[in-house]
């Protein structure tokens, strides 16, 4: 992907940010946010674009408006989005779209974030909109996670690994030569 600057152009970010409702948070309200979730062309404060985050890249593509680059797609995400056109449309689908920090993961994980998303990307593609919403995967199936995380969640705790076996020493397969 060819990104355009180090960071968004003043040209751009003030096609943006006279958006309607794009002068706040689209989740929380909070005024002069700088960061965004391209994934929906919204803007997002500081603290729920760390929410957005771990939702993880395939839900909220998260920038930084002033220290990120930005691609001319992601331009376009931003400018054919907005605070107000995600608010209408997943409202028009029953999402809950008032100011609730602890309702982002419901939010952008339900089938009308989903279709909202891939309208905004055929819209700027050039492709026909999808109109119907996908279907939900049954949450009964998957398995549910059961290993604790410590630090920052890459490393499982070690009580939650699996036993390795112990191999029994062979004399043909052994490769410490002190031991022979």
């Amino acid at each position: 992907m060819k990104y355009t600057t180090t960071s968004m152009e003043d040209e751009d970010r003030k096609v943006v940010f006279q958006m309607p409702e794009n002068d706040k948070c689209v989740d929380c309200g909070t005024a002069h946010a700088e960061w965004a979730s391209v994934s929906y062309g919204t803007i997002l404060c500081l603290d729920c674009s760390g929410v957005h985050r771990s939702l993880g890249v395939h839900l909220s593509f998260v920038r930084s408006i002033k220290m990120d680059a930005w691609s001319e797609k992601q331009l376009q995400l931003m400018k054919g989005g907005g605070n107000a056109n995600a608010e209408l449309f997943l409202q028009k689908w029953g999402v809950n779209v008032d100011y609730d920090r602890s309702k982002i993961k419901e939010r952008y994980e339900s089938p009308a974030a989903e279709l909202y998303r891939e309208v905004l990307k055929a819209r700027i593609e050039g492709r026909p909109e999808p109109t119907e919403l996908p279907e939900q995967k049954e949450a009964a199936n998957a398995a549910p996670m059961t290993m604790k995380m410590e630090g920052f969640g890459s490393t499982p705790h070690p009580s939650t690994l699996p036993k390795k076996k112990k191999k029994k020493f062979s004399k043909k397969s052994h490769h410490c030569r002190s031991c022979l």
